[in-house]
């Protein structure tokens, strides 16, 4: 039996009622008598039947199009404030620029990311610098949004794309569409354009090590060994509880402000609520916790800093080879297609997840046990006090989570799982400095 967090959202809503009132600049007349205020009327509902591709939406381009050949630069500056618009209110709804894209990725048209991208630029041009959070800034950057922000200009968009101007309305409120649905999240970052208490982390991560973990883990993915693969995930996770660890020896040296902090990570479907656990078990290995909400496919991670870091690179990994070793047990078990059915990968994941976790645990318990006993006295209420800055987060985030069962229902795909996740040999032998 299988227990999985899940996050609490509320009765769904239509269309209609979550398309946000939109409340951007000042509205202009034009001399032949039609307004912006007439066209950002039209937006929101040509939005919404072109997102979902209803009947109707051919209608609504049509009237968009008259628009349109009136004045072109007018339906640009319309569209353009209508998406800003959009996307400050999905920053209000608690999505962060790279949640958008990631969520975007499974939604929209691949041709539509580069304009959500260079929407998000535009965005962030109403924001000083200052009044971002660096994680925030750190996403954009990753996302290939650097600064400064540029604007967003349609025509020029599409000319530099290569899309013709019915293209580029239809990708335009295929976006709008899409962004008019996004639900409420919870609100992981401070939002930009507000002060900024905190921009770098409490304990900063060590670069050099990172690059090792990073490095034991790129080497795992690689090989096809199933065996060496886990014992080098294993090696990187000693590593990063030795790091933790070493930070939380200098958090009981001086007053270390608490860091505890979110992360969301977007997992492939299918099989979320098994990748979920293989997640959730890296989590705990490393004193976090984690929430899934499946209708999204996305987990989020609650933990310190330095621990968040570590559960994200080695989950990213592990997915990846997870899903190597359920396609490589199926080459061997089961020759009438057995193997490829749903119920033996949820099950081989599951029991993945399980052993994997068990693995990483005993890991982290054994590099824990090897610090000195000089030094474990000043660690353990550093430790307990990040539990309950974590716990009050987490409760903060989620005041609402169920627990929900999963049953196993393939004995083939589960002791294949355990099988796969049980030929590492974990240890810990390296000793946690003074």
């Amino acid at each position: 039996m299988w227990c999985l967090q899940s996050a609490s959202r509320g009765k769904g809503l239509s269309t209609r009622e979550r398309i946000p009132v939109w409340a951007g600049t000042s509205v202009g007349v034009r001399l032949d008598g039609v307004s912006d205020q007439e066209i950002l009327r039209l937006l929101p509902i040509t939005a919404a039947v072109v997102a979902v591709r209803d009947d109707r939406a051919d209608a609504h381009l049509a009237q968009l199009g008259a628009y349109d050949e009136r004045d072109q630069a007018q339906v640009d500056r319309c569209v353009q404030a209508f998406l800003t618009g959009l996307l400050r209110t999905a920053w209000e709804r608690g999505w962060a620029p790279i949640d958008v894209v990631q969520h975007g990725r499974r939604t929209l048209d691949a041709g539509v990311e580069p304009l959500l991208l260079a929407a998000i630029s535009a965005e962030h041009r109403g924001y000083r610098p200052a009044t971002i959070d660096s994680r925030w800034l750190g996403q954009l950057t990753d996302l290939g949004v650097p600064q400064p922000f540029t604007e967003l200009s349609l025509t020029a968009w599409a000319a530099g794309a290569r899309v013709g101007r019915y293209l580029t309305l239809h990708h335009a409120l295929s976006l709008a569409g899409f962004l008019q649905t996004l639900p409420v999240l919870a609100r992981l970052y401070p939002l930009p354009g507000t002060t900024v208490r905190r921009t770098q982390p409490a304990v900063p991560a060590n670069g050099k090590m990172l690059a090792r973990i990073r490095g034991l883990l790129a080497k795992a993915e690689a090989t096809e060994f199933p065996d060496e693969a886990e014992a080098l995930s294993g090696k990187a996770q000693e590593l990063m509880a030795k790091f933790s660890l070493d930070s939380a020896l200098v958090e009981a040296e001086v007053e270390i402000p608490d860091d505890s902090a979110g992360r969301r990570l977007w997992v492939e479907t299918p099989y979320v609520s098994a990748k979920a656990q293989l997640v959730g078990a890296v989590a705990a290995a490393n004193r976090c916790r984690t929430v899934v909400i499946d209708e999204l496919a996305v987990v989020t991670i609650v933990g310190a800093e330095v621990d968040l870091q570590h559960t994200e690179i080695l989950s990213t990994s592990l997915l990846v080879q997870a899903n190597r070793a359920m396609l490589a047990a199926g080459k061997h078990i089961g020759h009438r297609g057995e193997s490829r059915t749903r119920s033996f990968r949820q099950s081989f994941l599951m029991a993945y997840a399980q052993r994997i976790g068990e693995r990483l645990e005993q890991t982290a318990a054994a590099t824990q046990a090897a610090v000195p006993e000089a030094a474990a006295d000043r660690l353990l209420p550093v430790l307990a006090k990040r539990e309950e800055q974590v716990d009050a987060l987490f409760a903060q985030l989620f005041p609402n989570t169920t627990t929900r069962r999963t049953r196993i229902t393939n004995g083939a795909g589960w002791n294949a799982g355990v099988t796969a996740a049980d030929q590492a040999q974990l240890e810990a032998r390296r000793q946690v400095r003074r």
